[in-house]
């Protein structure tokens, strides 16, 4: 006979096939009394409504972002009847937002296609709420992971969603560039600094545009990842980005190149290095060849293209035997890139909440940095497609400075005329006076 105190010892839990330790499938003796049509479903999928009713969150205004991201599409990609001399498209159908049709024709067509919301399966109001959101929150960054939590969507859905965002970011940043050229260009015609490049410039450069460029790591490869090896390869700033020789040599780290402009617009490129070949095109497509371009000295090759460019010296010695390096190593004669220095300490602050980017993805990221602050500058109306086409169209003869169009939107002004508040716009830029949230 065995004691039943030791016949209890040897009695085995039943697990589940699925191994999931919960009190309903490890513990059958303790759920027996209940009734199996309480037990949860793990194995039913949410249903379509079930779904809907996940997402809807009732804090939102769904509506006020709904109009959002059809204002952008309205306003950036406009959709035309073929059948109709190219009328606008603007009859919308009440149970299907993402379509449009013709009001004489009925010509049916997504206002998604062909736009980066192409094949978007989302909800049309998220799109809507990520834009809202990073404008109003530049330059702090609205990372995938607080999508997700927001939105009540999975990460992997977030993150598409965000590099939609991104790419229509990457569509619409060569618009500033244009106005910004178009606006440096009319800003220094016939302008020259005096041909002493010790001379001070302080007075010349008054209430002119400040224009700097200079490069940063924005991540970089640590002796960790390259097991204590030694990048010998490569030098200076670049060399943190690549791995040892031993190790690939891949590179890993990021190589931003900066063009700012006080108190106007700034754009970032992700570069693989420093050389002329590789920084020369980006300057030369952003800034007319008459602009004055103040740097450190690693552009010695620059004053050959740009007649205006002037340098300074951060490793200038002091001559003085008690301190190290000079007083003016930083600002000499009215000469400092301290706006593209600044610039970069902001880019850093906000992309630490990424934690890492890889480098084939670190172009998207700058794009969408980059637009976000040319927004608060420049606003979101100059680009609009009929205001920017009409803009091009009448380059040659307009006004870049003072140039206002027939509805009175201003093109090309002066970048310090319509600056945003650094607390960020107090309604959306887009030009819906609603406010997001439900009071």
């Amino acid at each position: 006979m065995v004691p039943e105190t030791q016949s209890e010892s040897h009695t085995e839990l039943k697990i589940s096939q699925d191994l999931n330790l919960s009190r309903t499938n490890a513990f059958p003796s303790s759920t027996s009394t209940k009734s199996p049509s309480k037990s949860p479903s793990h194995s039913k999928s949410l249903t379509s409504a079930q779904l809907k009713d996940k997402r809807n969150n009732p804090a939102l205004n769904l509506p006020f972002f709904t109009n959002i991201t059809k204002k952008i599409l309205n306003d950036f990609y406009p959709k035309h009847c073929p059948n109709c001399e190219d009328k606008l498209l603007t009859k919308e159908i009440s149970t299907r937002p993402e379509l449009i049709r013709c009001d004489d024709c009925l010509y049916l067509t997504s206002r998604l296609s062909y736009t980066p919301l192409h094949h978007f399966k989302l909800p049309m109001w998220m799109f809507g709420y990520v834009l809202y959101e990073s404008l109003i929150q530049h330059p702090k960054v609205v990372t995938s992971t607080e999508l997700s939590k927001r939105l009540r969507i999975s990460y992997k859905a977030a993150a598409l969603l965000k590099k939609r965002f991104q790419c229509f970011a990457s569509d619409q940043l060569p618009k500033y560039k244009q106005l910004t050229f178009d606006a440096l260009n009319h800003e220094f015609k016939n302008f020259s600094l005096p041909a002493d490049e010790e001379a001070d410039v302080s007075k010349k450069m008054e209430n002119k545009p400040y224009v700097c460029a200079d490069t940063a790591v924005l991540y970089s490869a640590s002796e960790r990842a390259n097991q204590g090896r030694k990048r010998y390869r490569h030098g200076g700033a670049t060399a943190s980005i690549y791995l040892s020789d031993k190790l690939g040599g891949k590179q890993v780290g990021t190589l931003v190149h900066t063009i700012a402009i006080k108190k106007g617009p700034v754009f970032f490129h992700s570069v693989s290095n420093q050389k002329a070949n590789t920084l020369g095109p980006i300057i030369k497509d952003h800034l007319p060849l008459q602009t004055p371009v103040f740097t450190d000295q690693g552009y010695p090759w620059l004053w050959g293209i740009y007649k205006n460019h002037r340098s300074v010296n951060h490793s200038a010695h002091s001559k003085d035997t008690r301190y190290r390096w000079a007083r003016n190593r930083w600002s000499k004669n009215g000469v400092h890139n301290q706006v593209a220095e600044g610039n970069h300490r902001l880019l850093k602050s906000a992309f630490a909440s990424y934690c890492y980017i890889r480098p084939e993805n670190s172009t998207r990221y700058l794009n969408e940095f980059s637009f976000l602050g040319n927004a608060t500058v420049f606003g979101l109306d100059v680009i609009r497609e009929d205001v920017y086409r009409e803009y091009v169209g009448e380059c040659s003869s307009a006004d870049v400075r003072d140039g206002v169009g027939k509805d009175g939107v201003q093109r090309g002004m002066r970048w310090g005329s319509f600056r945003a508040p650094t607390e960020g716009p107090s309604r959306p830029a887009v030009g819906i006076g609603a406010k997001g949230l439900l009071s």
